[in-house]
């Protein structure tokens, strides 16, 4: 009986072992696996570090270190999966196409395009998330900088139709960054209406008279 003991005693040492060796990526990606895994359970916001602890099959201690808390780990993680939108790449394909109602098209497609790629359970958990900070403290540096890329963007699409002799209103940044916004929620509402006729609508009716003085 003893020897019985000893062995499964020391493969049960041995298991432990080889769990808190990992490192690293491989840590990460248990961390994040395990995480989402309980995310398709369970609330975003009632999961515990303990929960994903024992789905990682590690320790709170780990998670501790590197979070403050199940939000921080989840935000990470969407923040994360939603990084081809905020990194806003697609907006170096952004042209002069001649007139604002082509180029504000272009800029609804791109950004579709990249939404779509992303996926919207992705984006809607990351700005579920963002509405629980309450006091926005907690505001991701990725979210930041793509505010202030999406700006540029608008801006440079607006001095490019000025450019061409075009009247364009005087707006402020909120009014900005109406194409993102708009097109947000139109994939939040209406997902299903989101086609190239549905884009140009979104441009003619709505951007066009806001942005210019015809």
């Amino acid at each position: 009986m003893y020897l019985i003991f000893f062995i499964f005693d020391k493969t049960f040492v041995m298991d432990k072992a080889k769990v808190s060796r990992r490192r690293g990526e491989e840590l990460l990606e248990s961390l994040y696996n395990a995480t989402i895994t309980l995310a398709a359970t369970n609330k975003l916001t009632s999961l515990t570090f303990q929960q994903i602890a024992d789905e990682a099959k590690t320790s709170r201690t780990v998670l501790y270190r590197r979070w403050a808390s199940p939000f921080d780990l989840l935000q990470d993680i969407y923040a994360y999966k939603t990084k081809k939108l905020f990194d806003a790449d697609f907006l170096s394909q952004v042209q002069d196409n001649g007139t604002l109602r082509k180029d504000f098209f272009q800029l609804l497609s791109l950004y579709q395009k990249a939404y779509n790629e992303v996926g919207a359970e992705a984006i809607n958990n990351y700005y579920y998330l963002r509405m629980q900070d309450k006091e926005n403290s907690r505001e991701p540096v990725i979210h930041i900088q793509a505010i202030e890329k999406y700006l540029s963007a608008v801006k440079a699409i607006l001095n490019n139709a000025q450019s061409r002799g075009e009247k364009i209103s005087k707006v402020s940044n909120v009014t900005l960054m109406l194409p993102f916004d708009l097109i947000r929620t139109e994939n939040l509402i209406r997902p299903e209406n989101i086609s190239k006729k549905r884009l140009m609508t979104m441009v003619e009716e709505i951007l066009i008279p806001v942005f210019t003085n015809n």
